[in-house]
């Protein structure tokens, strides 16, 4: 009973650090946003709010060492997840995708293999030819021609 219980615990901390790494990320990109509006004159504005950004950036490293601190095998199924997403945005740069699903935006994704075989995804993404970009659970990035994927109606 004990381990169960640190065991939500700690995956509770966890979560509690990646929200406040996501809202320190949204404040980040605010202050981006505000650092490409400000006049190339204002230097010192400019300035201080690239030191607003370096400090955020510290804040989001140091929540990432405690992640790792926490539970390192968590620590680095989030670092291969988000190697994984840029594999996924550098591979969608060269596509049209007519159909995205996230798991955060309808609560289920996935793909159907003709063979039957379910893969549950983060990310489902299909192509004008049909063809299938996915960001498996397991933090990988795979494609699937069109003639693999169990055509959903």
């Amino acid at each position: 009973m004990k381990n169960k219980k640190e065991s939500d615990m700690k995956d509770a901390r966890i979560k509690g650090l990646l929200q406040r790494i996501n809202f320190i990320e949204a404040d980040m990109d605010i202050q981006k946003q505000i650092l490409v509006a400000i006049p190339s004159h204002q230097q010192n504005d400019m300035e201080a709010v690239a030191k607003k950004i370096a400090a955020l950036k510290q804040q989001i490293h140091d929540l990432r060492i405690e992640i790792k601190n926490t539970d390192e095998t968590e620590y680095n199924r989030i670092i291969s997840i988000e190697q994984a997403a840029d594999t996924f945005r550098r591979i969608s740069r060269d596509k049209k995708f007519v159909l995205v699903n996230t798991l955060n935006e309808s609560g289920t994704c996935f793909i159907t293999l003709n063979d039957g075989t379910r893969l549950d995804c983060l990310v489902t993404a299909k192509e004008e030819n049909g063809n299938w970009t996915v960001l498996t659970l397991d933090g990988e990035t795979k494609q699937y021609p069109s003639g693999l994927v169990k055509q959903e109606v």
